[in-house]
């Protein structure tokens, strides 16, 4: 008998589960997503900074899911039907399953903060990256602002709770408009200030990470306050919960996640957030043959690609074992590896447990930190949502702990 598997979500999660499933005989597979294209995350800062066409950030799923020997269906969700095992689409029609996998993200609430709409730009999408390298274009110096809302998560699972759920785009908006600041002439005549709702900035990685990240921050003349949590955003300003106020001319901003609006209207799915509580096989704690992986997860902290990755391939397996008995099943090991682009030719590269109770907090500043950033983006472009071969990523993770990294 073929297993009827739905993926909801064309993303790093679901594209990684799609390929590590297909070719199974024992699986049908449809892939459900409310756009037509999957986004390449990591290379909107370029769009907004570095003139990147939006075109090269997005590729299409019809033929991803074809390749892949999937269905494609693309429609929004409506909700999801836990007792009768249907998928019931905002277009009407119901998509029968076995086995269900939720990868599909977290959801951005720019409208959570007064004022983003008419005073406040993003660099989370390829509607607001755009929008952002136009009114960077337009900027001829003042005081800019760039930060992350504070996000609120569910108690169902164990995990680390972060006030941000990522702020690796904030250091690559901040250092980017920097450097472009700077290739503009017109650093001199600008403020950058930062804020973040955590008590530290980069909360989730450790000492080591932060000692490196700490004088690249000086010496670029960024101002960092922390413990700054953003209620508003006005004409030439930005409101914090303790009363202060920053001006600003250009404000950039990391919204608040929260989980997508499906999960809200499906009973007992999402946790009081709306984000899926699984255990660390991807299982889901309530519902036996629902598996999820990615940001919309709540055992995913912070919400980055590389776990999002992992979660996949742990949920990968776990259907591929429930399914046809064989398989091994990964360890649930997650850690911080992202590289930030600082703009030109340097990027840093961040390896760390150190949120997991680990040993490893690595930085590494260097153009051959720029270099892999653009060859793991390009790949994952021109091969329409493959992630590098895992001899590269062994081989790069050898480095990254090796201690002669630190000399350099």
């Amino acid at each position: 008998m073929v297993a009827r598997l739905v993926i909801i979500g064309g993303g790093f999660a679901g594209l990684r589960a799609l390929f590590g499933l297909k070719g199974l005989p024992e699986i049908d597979i449809t892939l459900a997503d409310s756009r037509d294209t999957s986004l390449v995350k990591p290379s909107l800062p370029e769009v907004a900074f570095s003139g990147k066409p939006v075109d090269h950030v997005r590729f299409p799923l019809d033929r991803v899911a074809g390749r892949a020997g999937a269905r494609f269906v693309r429609s929004g969700i409506e909700r999801i039907a836990t007792a009768d095992n249907q998928v019931v689409l905002e277009s009407g029609e119901r998509l029968d399953y076995d086995y269900l996998l939720i990868a599909a993200g977290a959801r951005k609430d720019y409208d959570a903060i007064p004022g983003y709409r008419e005073h406040g730009h993003s660099v989370c999408d390829d509607i607001e990256a755009p929008r952002l390298a136009r009114a960077v274009e337009q900027f001829s110096g003042g005081r800019v602002v760039i930060g992350s809302a504070r996000s609120e998560w569910g108690t169902r699972v164990e995990t680390p709770l972060l006030q941000a759920p990522c702020e690796g785009p904030v250091g690559e908006v901040m250092f980017m408009l920097d450097a472009e600041l700077r290739r503009r002439e017109i650093r001199d005549r600008s403020s950058i200030r930062v804020f973040s709702p955590g008590e530290e900035f980069f909360e989730d990685v450790g000492p080591d990470v932060h000692a490196a990240l700490g004088p690249a921050i000086a010496e670029a003349g960024i101002e960092v306050g922390t413990a700054k949590v953003i209620t508003a955003i006005g004409p030439g300003e930005v409101s914090f919960a303790d009363g202060d106020t920053w001006p600003s001319d250009l404000t950039v901003l990391i919204p608040p996640y929260r989980g997508p609006d499906f999960v809200f209207a499906s009973a007992g799915l999402g946790d009081e957030k709306g984000f899926i509580p699984t255990d660390h096989r991807m299982r889901h704690l309530d519902h036996p043959n629902v598996f999820a992986a990615g940001d919309g997860t709540a055992l995913a902290s912070p919400k980055l690609g590389h776990i999002a990755i992992h979660q996949a391939d742990i949920a990968a397996a776990s259907l591929r074992r429930e399914i046809t008995g064989e398989g091994d099943i990964p360890e649930y090991r997650p850690e911080i590896f992202c590289i930030m682009n600082r703009g030109g030719h340097d990027a840093t590269l961040i390896l760390s447990n150190h949120l997991y109770g680990g040993d490893i907090d690595r930085a590494f500043s260097s153009p051959i930190a720029h270099a892999m950033k653009w060859g793991f983006d390009s790949w994952y472009y021109y091969t329409r949502g493959h992630m590098p071969p895992d001899l590269s990523e062994k081989a790069l993770m050898e480095i990254l702990e090796s201690s002669w990294i630190q000399k350099l």
